[in-house]
């Protein structure tokens, strides 16, 4: 979006607090971060938010949102989005929000040069799995398309996003699946807690373990996956949830635990003493959905 504003004329900057995983780094230009709410409301005359479904999940830190006085407009396809803000678009059948971010560049008729068409194909396809997951439709497809046609480097995208892993993350992913892979349920439920210790003996950072879920997931007859990630503080563990079965919501899990997401993939936040603690306060809610299931 910051890229498609420039390009048509408008100044804009990203905003984005957290650090993203070591394969998208070469696509994000510089960053800004404002000091207060009094900063943004004097530099800016438009807050755009892509993919953020709650306030929390903006990642202000310390500023307010309510202290935020500029239009705000929110451009997403989380189906538990608040509507916060002055204007939302929402649509809960897009793949991505970058989906809905090229379908709303070519309502206002912005050119969408080939740099961003590439930053776009990289949403499209990192939030349908490749084409993989249950939120791929002819749509993203299309989409897929029309920004390869406009100069979209997919070539780049897959070889960055999913062929370049380090080999220490390699080594990593080797021995987690190892040592800490567990089940439940029959099978259906199956999950990994990152131990810190592990982290540290491979030189890995934790923002690089999202997509470890996906190798759970692929288990023949897991229903539902997990991760579970310490977070540097005491007592408070990630969550990732992925479900491959549509009548088991992981989104409802989530939601009980402090976060939210899609019916099929979502995250939270478990406070509990321990990270055995965290397992079986994750372990009840999904057998309370799987139960719910049948039922």
């Amino acid at each position: 979006m910051r890229q498609i504003l420039r390009d048509n004329g408008f100044s804009a900057d990203l905003m984005m607090p957290d650090e993203a995983p070591d394969c998208y780094q070469s696509y994000l230009p510089e960053r800004v971060s404002p000091a207060s709410a009094d900063e943004i409301n004097q530099q800016y005359v438009l807050i755009v938010n892509t993919d953020a479904s709650t306030v929390k999940r903006l990642g202000l830190g310390t500023i307010h949102f309510d202290a935020l006085k500029i239009p705000f407009l929110t451009l997403d396809h989380h189906p538990d989005n608040g509507l916060f803000g002055n204007v939302s678009y929402v649509d809960p059948a897009a793949c991505s929000a970058s989906e809905i971010v090229y379908d709303f560049a070519c309502f206002m008729n912005w050119k969408i040069h080939a740099h961003a068409a590439t930053l776009l194909l990289l949403g499209i396809t990192s939030d349908s799995g490749c084409f993989r997951f249950d939120n791929t439709t002819p749509r993203a497809h299309r989409a897929a398309a029309a920004l390869m046609e406009l100069g979209a480097d997919h070539h780049g995208v897959i070889e960055h996003a999913y062929l370049s892993k380090p080999f220490n993350m390699a080594l990593f992913e080797a021995e987690l699946f190892c040592r800490e892979l567990r089940t439940a349920l029959e099978g259906k439920y199956a999950w990994f807690v990152i131990p810190p210790e592990l982290l540290k003996k491979y030189a890995v950072d934790i923002r690089n373990t999202e997509t470890l879920i996906e190798n759970i997931r692929g288990i023949a007859g897991v229903q539902v996956a997990a991760l579970i990630k310490p977070t540097g503080n005491p007592g408070i563990f990630k969550i990732s949830l992925r479900s491959k079965n549509p009548d088991i919501s992981v989104g409802r899990i989530a939601r009980r635990l402090n976060g939210g997401g899609h019916e099929m993939a979502a995250g939270g936040t478990i406070f509990a003493g321990s990270a055995d603690e965290a397992e079986q306060i994750l372990l009840k809610h999904v057998e309370m959905e799987m139960k719910n299931d049948k039922a």
